[in-house]
């Protein structure tokens, strides 16, 4: 790899990497979080079949059909008959490394169907010809240069080497995509199994609009995605964000329930659950952590291999020390263990605190490439184990050494072991030749009382120098309407309050120059004589599926001030995909429903009748190109929230 390509790669991690750190220092309750999120984990594994199976009857319960795939073949079989029954000839996908694993859009491709990646970084290396480079940036590698120079070449699209300009196009090219699909491909981050809920993360909105657009929902799901119920979600939701880009919360969280409605009717949703070698990783007992990864890619940021020359030094779609662990797994199999520097930032990093680094050894213990040394070092091991054995061979070895060190100076003079070891000299001379014993003495208050201390790469925890660690609960944090402004306001989302329909109008009507989309429900129904008496047009959805709107109205379930979200849930009508496409969307939240924990978010959740619930934090964003932070990626650039009271 290029050494330009080398720093873009560096550059970006480190970035990441700080924003982790800034975030962490606010968790003092972080490594708490990672010990409870591994527990959650090791309770799936123990029952891991009975779980699949209570997810697969609730799916089915609220009307999603379940296809289980043993292997790649078998997954890439199931999405091209779901495809070839609908009569599906464009695809629209969103990120998802589990399609990247069972090599997805070339058998796509090859049975003639046109398939766009709508995540920005994916679109780019698609266009590219490349595979991801990392997890969760997959054009982490390309710098703005190189991304203007794709554009150009396979779009026509001429656009100045800036983030912004070049964002901005490729969001404008992908933006009918949506509309013209006839299926829609997305992966899943979690799926509580109790509930039959699928929880799908992003920033950009792409997302939403793949899953939603389409007349068919497919979603593919490695079985490690699993979670026993949905309040366990809570402390993943916290660890995956703040480890993969440094947030709280991504700009949208999706809870998906229940069949959606769309602009062509309801949809068919898919449930695809892959195995692919996961079963057979979950019955190794040293290496079935492998499966509780969250796939944030902070192993891959800390990691000085990766940062060498991303995934592609790797050839694999899982790269890094969980690339490591799952190589001998799923395919395409082979041994990457060599691939490790031993240093343990990645067991120190991982959010689920996965000791990767004894893990790896596990995995080196195994392997072929390490036979040759094993062997050796087994040997030395039987000879130095044994004082008595070690003399008798220790005169030979020193002789055959000083004879090869005269014969081929160049190749063994730097391995030439002198005539006696350190205990003939000591006994002869009262000291070694080549230098003084000079031992080093550890003060107590350091060595622990004079005895060393051996720390395991798990024990040093991410938030090493953070304040004693206290127990996860949701009411540690006071909900506050000032917190929430506070959290908006770090991404430009803004907060208002109203008392009555004249204020709410009044809010509603600044800055608008173009009709509202008004979600058809009595709050904005008494509204709207007023905004119409201002000379501010307004729209209601009802049976016409609306056209893309400048600014959209919807009223939320609540709103979570700890982390600046609201909890917008999507009906039978345009508010499933309209608001994400809009440049302004503004939310209506209850005043008694504003000062919600995380723990009570997920409960309303979980009880609301819709089949689709978004939480928000704000404006969509992206970072794809070169790590800067750009809001309105392909949905809102603007939110405000309206705290309303009447």
């Amino acid at each position: 790899m290029e050494l330009k390509t080398c720093q873009a790669v560096r550059v970006a991690t480190h970035r990441a990497l700080e924003a982790r750190e800034r975030l962490l220092q606010e968790y003092p309750a972080w490594s708490s979080w990672r010990q409870q999120a591994h527990a959650l984990k090791a309770k799936v594994m123990a029952r891991l079949p009975d779980y699949l199976d209570l997810l697969a009857k609730r799916v089915q319960e609220w009307g999603g059909q379940v296809l289980w795939a043993k292997d790649a073949a078998e997954a890439r079989a199931h999405i091209l008959a779901v495809a070839k029954r609908h009569g599906a000839k464009k695809v629209v996908k969103s990120k998802s490394m589990t399609t990247e694993e069972i090599k997805l859009n070339p058998a796509l491709q090859d049975a003639g169907l046109t398939v766009t990646e709508t995540d920005l970084g994916e679109f780019l290396i698609q266009l590219a010809g490349q595979p991801p480079s990392h997890l969760t940036a997959p054009a982490l590698h390309l710098d703005r240069y190189q991304i203007g120079s794709l554009l150009k070449e396979h779009l026509g699209l001429s656009c100045p080497p800036d983030p912004r300009a070049l964002t901005s196009a490729a969001s404008q090219y992908l933006r009918p995509c949506y509309a013209q699909a006839d299926l829609g491909i997305t992966g899943i981050n979690f799926a509580a199994a109790e509930d039959g809920i699928l929880i799908m993360i992003e920033n950009e909105g792409n997302l939403r609009q793949s899953a939603c657009r389409p007349p068919v929902h497919l979603a593919l799901m490695g079985l490690e995605k699993l979670l026993p119920t949905l309040p366990d979600v809570e402390v993943c939701l916290r660890l995956l964000p703040a480890s993969a880009t440094g947030q709280r919360l991504t700009a949208l969280v999706h809870f998906l329930k229940g069949i959606k409605s769309g602009p062509r009717g309801d949809q068919v949703f898919y449930l695809v659950i892959l195995d692919n070698g996961r079963r057979r990783l979950a019955a190794h007992p040293d290496l079935q952590e492998g499966l509780f990864c969250l796939r944030c890619g902070a192993c891959l940021n800390i990691c000085p291999i990766f940062q060498l020359g991303s995934a592609h030094l790797y050839q694999r779609v899982y790269p890094g020390a969980i690339g490591i662990l799952l190589a001998n797994y799923l395919a395409p199999l082979g041994d990457i263990s060599d691939l490790c520097t031993q240093c343990g930032a990645c067991g120190d990093i991982c959010p689920v605190a996965i000791d990767l680094p004894e893990k790896i050894l596990t995995v080196r213990r195994q392997s072929s490439l390490f036979r040759r040394v094993r062997a050796l070092s087994r040997l030395a091991g039987g000879i130095l184990a044994r004082p008595a054995r070690y003399r008798l061979l220790d005169a030979t070895l020193r002789r055959w050494s000083a004879r090869l060190a005269a014969s081929c100076p160049a190749a063994f003079g730097d391995f030439a072991l002198s005539p006696e070891s350190f205990h003939q000299q000591m006994r002869h001379f009262g000291r070694p030749l080549n230098g003084t014993i000079d031992p080093v003495h550890t003060p107590d208050h350091e060595s622990g009382g004079g005895r060393g201390v051996i720390r395991r790469s798990g024990d040093n925890k991410a938030g090493k120098g953070l304040p004693k660690e206290l127990p996860f609960s949701s009411t540690n944090l006071v909900p506050s309407l000032e917190l929430l402004r506070e959290r908006l306001q770090t991404v430009n989302g803004v907060l208002l309050q109203a008392a009555d329909s004249s204020e709410l109008a009044c809010l509603l009507a600044q800055g608008t120059t173009s009709p509202l989309w008004l979600e058809d429900h009595p709050w904005l129904r008494a509204a709207a004589p007023i905004l119409t008496a201002q000379g501010v047009g307004v729209c209601f959805p009802e049976s016409e599926w609306a056209p893309e709107a400048d600014t959209v109205v919807t009223i939320a379930l609540g709103a979570v001030p700890e982390l600046g979200a609201v909890l917008a849930p999507a009906g039978g009508s345009p508010n499933s995909w309209l608001p994400f496409q809009a440049r302004r969307h503004i939310v209506i939240v209850p005043h008694d429903q504003a000062g919600l924990t995380l723990s009570q978010a997920l409960k309303r959740t979980a009880e609301a009748e819709t089949p689709l619930i978004t939480w928000l934090t704000g404006p969509t964003r992206t970072a794809d190109i070169e790590k800067a932070l750009l809001l309105g990626a392909q949905g809102p650039a603007e939110m405000k929230v309206v705290i309303y009271s009447p």
